[in-house]
């Protein structure tokens, strides 16, 4: 014998393709690319850091130990790969992945010191230029009231005779 539709619990029911429905579907599947899309493979990201900055000579100079050593993990993964141990293999493509980001800081940071270098050099120079300005304002204040001076001991010579 066959339970009506009504009489069956609301446990047993399926719920999410008949309360959602497909509109519901539509809408959740491109923000579900969109996060599988976002989350780039770490070697992939380590291999592009360390390729851009190693065309770089400044970047290499600088980073070149954290560069080496991201290299050296994404060898060494490589090879974990191959033996089979992929747990490992993604531990290491994500510590060269971290060097690789360590390296980029350094880069920027050696660029942002070298700005803040040409920034205070440009204020020490404007620094002494508003030094002199003021400095020439106080002699011309001063040769001024020297003149008003003068003028008023004259004006009152001319007026004693």
């Amino acid at each position: 014998m066959a339970t009506l539709a009504w009489l069956r619990s609301r446990v047993n029911r399926r719920k999410s393709p008949r309360r959602y429905g497909p509109p519901f579907l539509l809408l959740l599947a491109p923000a579900l690319a969109g996060v599988a899309f976002a989350a780039e493979d770490p070697r992939a990201q380590a291999t592009a850091l360390l390729s851009k900055l190693t065309q770089r000579p400044e970047a290499a100079r600088l980073g070149s130990e954290p560069i080496a050593k991201g290299q050296a993990a994404l060898k060494r993964a490589d090879q974990l790969r191959g033996t089979g141990d992929q747990k490992r293999a993604g531990m290491l493509e994500q510590t060269a992945l971290e060097w690789a980001q360590a390296a980029e800081l350094l880069d920027k940071t050696a660029a942002a010191e070298k700005q803040l270098a040409e920034l205070q050099a440009h204020t020490t120079e404007l620094e002494t230029k508003v030094f002199r300005a003021q400095a020439l304002v106080e002699q011309t204040v001063a040769r001024r009231a020297r003149a008003e001076e003068a003028l008023r001991k004259l004006d009152e010579k001319g007026a004693k005779p």
